[in-house]
Parts: structure tokens; sequence; C-alpha cells
């Protein structure tokens, strides 16, 4: 019971503790987290992917490099940059999942969000469902459970070791009571 509680405790803490520190990491350093919506980048980066994308100097950014930009329409895109125009201060980017001919428009370099440096597959469905109200509340519900239950088994855990079941011998001169002394 006692090693339950501790696991319960422990992971409850870590999950928060993980939380936190992405929520003050995307604050601090710019640190951005991206659900991947479609497959133009499959089989690299599949749908429901989560991508950190880390802001990066436009002349930091080389060809082969998976960018997350906004379009023109407002819309967070995850693509492979295939050319570079320094001095037009654009990329040109492909969906790798696309006709090798569909390239994107032209983006400019105020329009890069940044470099994509991790992807974790299916996390991005998970985030995504975080990040609406039903999912806010789940989750703070989830925490504000464990750590109730944290509670109740450390109040069960401390009533047990009140109760003994029968009182301690007490030991005396190195045996038991009641046990004769060696020949």
């Amino acid at each position: 019971m006692r090693l339950a509680k501790n696991i319960l405790f422990w992971l409850t803490t870590v999950v928060l503790v993980v939380v936190v520190a992405a929520i003050v990491a995307t604050r601090l350093m710019g640190v951005g987290f991206f659900a991947v919506a479609t497959g133009s980048m499959t089989p690299d980066i599949p749908v429901g992917s989560l991508v950190v994308v880390v802001p990066t100097e436009a002349e930091d950014i080389k060809v082969g490099d998976d960018i997350t930009f906004v379009t023109k329409g407002d819309v967070v895109v995850t693509h492979r940059v295939i050319a570079i125009d320094r001095e037009a201060n654009e990329f040109t980017t492909w969906g790798i999942a696309n006709a090798r001919n569909a390239t994107d428009a032209p983006s400019r370099y105020e329009n890069i969000i940044g470099v994509v440096r991790l992807k974790i597959p299916g996390a991005g469905m998970l985030f995504t469902w975080l990040s609406t109200l039903q999912g806010k509340i789940v989750a703070a519900t989830g925490i504000i459970a464990l750590y109730l239950l944290y509670s109740i088994l450390s109040v069960l855990t401390k009533e047990k070791r009140k109760e003994p079941d029968e009182p301690e011998a007490q030991v005396q001169g190195g045996r038991p009571p009641g046990q004769a002394p060696p020949l």
C-alpha cells in the first residue's frame, strides 16, 4: 500500500513538473508546440504528431530543414525547405508527401516561426485535445483526483502504523521474554 502511494505521488508530481516546464519553456524561450493535422509530411512527420519548433534566425536555416511558418491566409504549416533566396529573403518549401512540383509559394523570412527540432508521433492528438476546454477540465480533474487518492492512502497508511496487532515484545538480555537462557 505504501509503495502504491509513493508511486502515485511521484507519478503525479512528475506529470505536473513536465507540464509546467513545457509551459514555462514556451513562454520564456519562444519554443512552440504544434500538432500536425495533414499528411503532407508523411512518413517523416505523420498526422497526429507533435512538433517542437525552436525560433531560428533565417540565416541559420538551410535547405533540408523542416520549418514551421505562417502562410498568407494565417495558416500554420510545417514543410521542408527546398530552396532559399537570400536576396529576396524568401524560402521555398514542399510537403514531402505531395507531388514534387507541388511546392509552396515562397515564404518571407518574417513568416517563419522556427525550425522543427523534435517530432513526437501521436502526441499531437493529445496536445490538441488538451488545448480544448474539455481537455483542460478532464486533465485538471485527473490531477486533483490523483492527489486526493494520494492523501487518502497517506491517512490509511498512518492509521495502520498507529494500530499494531499486538504489543511488541521487549527484548531483555538479548532474548525475548519467556525464552530460557541457553544451557
